[in-house]
């Protein structure tokens, strides 16, 4: 019970910290179209800190997304169990990851399916060409 009081609030904080972030890369994002050049350097610079702040945007909203879902399953009372399984999830895995949805093992799969479909388009890809 006080494990998942720690983990909640330790959710909840980086939940805050990542939409102050977020926040910010907003705000950085608007400066970098403000700047008008004609310089090549200067717009491979803005194009390139442009794709920067996409990407990590894209990674901050999937955490927080993770993050908010782990919150809810709080609230429901379904948080630490696996959502393939539906094993109890490792507690040092939940300490280690708050906002994992499965356990290690279903995690492992899940990633080498990942993989194996990424293979299979290069596959695909080459094929193609």
């Amino acid at each position: 019970k006080r494990t998942l009081a720690r983990l909640e609030k330790a959710l909840s904080e980086q939940r805050d910290s990542l939409e102050r972030t977020i926040s910010r890369n907003r705000e950085a994002e608007e400066e970098i179209v403000v700047e008008k050049t004609e310089d090549e350097g200067d717009l491979a610079l803005i194009s390139h800190n442009k794709e920067l702040l996409y990407n990590l945007h894209e990674s901050d909203f999937r955490r927080l997304k993770a993050i908010r879902d782990a919150l809810k399953r709080i609230e429901r009372e379904e948080y630490g169990v696996c959502s393939e399984c539906e094993e109890d999830i490792n507690e040092k895995r939940l300490i280690a990851v708050p906002w994992a949805m499965t356990c290690i093992a279903c995690q492992e799969k899940v990633e080498r399916d990942d993989a194996a479909e990424t293979a299979m388009a290069g596959v695909t890809r080459q094929v193609r060409s």
